[in-house]
């Protein structure tokens, strides 16, 4: 079984298992997608949103787990409570796509979240030389997760920030990245991203916000006339970059910055409030 796996329980095809009797499994085939979900006072946050993308990424590769989506949802519950709760990250994996009715499981992984200083003072982030083969799909792929560890193992980085051949900016290797120039936000283009979670609430809020927010490619070469960048994602939220490789950024004192970390927080706790 995974060394990734923690807890007592988890969950395989509706059923919840003590971790030392699962059984070993194989994950590593392209025909596998899964889904990483944040828990937070019991409450698996923006449930229904990942469901949706697991879907999409089933479709991608020509699949579907449409047949499980009701069974995943009520199995996340059941294990949140068997494992008494726990505010750290669940893992769905969705495999042998090619079934009329897939295998599942789902269970909870190591989480590791920004410290209070990093949200204060922003993190160290590289640019790595590297694209997804499928960028809108949540595939399993370890050389690629291997080849970023190093990297980041390497520089004592935070996150590492894609570059794809044509030396532009498209997400972080776990994370959408975002800048502001003026007042405005720029993100990459969503069909050369992976379309997370965070990323669409932060669309939302700059539309609420009455921020100006442009899908457009960014070049290594435009990074200096930015005034700030931040990633987005399940464990860091909205949190500010203070520095691309040798270039420093005064993330956490933009306001715009400032003001999408602040209405997305509301955003946690309203939907926290509402699904209880």
């Amino acid at each position: 079984m995974s060394s990734e796996i923690i807890e007592s329980y988890l969950v395989i095809n509706g059923g919840i298992v003590p971790v030392h009797e699962a059984e070993t499994l194989s994950l590593n085939s392209s025909r596998t997608i899964y889904e990483v979900i944040r828990v937070m006072t019991g409450i698996p946050l923006f449930l229904e949103n990942h469901m949706e993308r697991l879907e999409a990424s089933a479709r991608l590769i020509d699949s579907s787990v449409s047949s499980i989506a009701g069974k995943i949802e009520n199995s996340i519950h059941e294990l949140i409570k068997a494992n008494g709760s726990p505010e750290k990250n669940i893992k769905i994996i969705a495999y042998n796509l090619e079934k009329s009715t897939p295998d599942y499981m789902a269970y909870f992984i190591q989480s590791s979240y920004p410290a209070a200083e990093d949200y204060r003072n922003g993190v160290h982030t590289i640019l790595l030389q590297e694209e997804r083969s499928n960028p809108n799909a949540k595939l399993v792929n370890s050389s690629f997760k291997e080849k970023v560890a190093a990297a980041l193992s390497e520089t004592k980085a935070y996150e590492a920030i894609l570059v794809n051949n044509k030396d532009e900016i498209t997400e972080g290797s776990r994370s959408n990245v975002f800048f502001v120039r003026g007042d405005t936000v720029l993100t990459a283009p969503k069909g050369n991203v992976l379309i997370g979670i965070t990323r669409v609430c932060v669309f939302e809020l700059c539309r609420k916000l009455k921020i100006g927010i442009i899908e457009h490619s960014i070049s290594i070469s435009m990074l200096g006339e930015m005034d700030g960048i931040f990633m987005t994602g399940t464990s860091p939220k909205l949190l500010p970059i203070s520095k691309v490789d040798d270039l420093h950024f005064n993330s956490a004192g933009n306001q715009i910055i400032k003001a999408l970390m602040k209405g997305y927080n509301d955003m946690l706790d309203d939907y926290i409030i509402k699904s209880r």
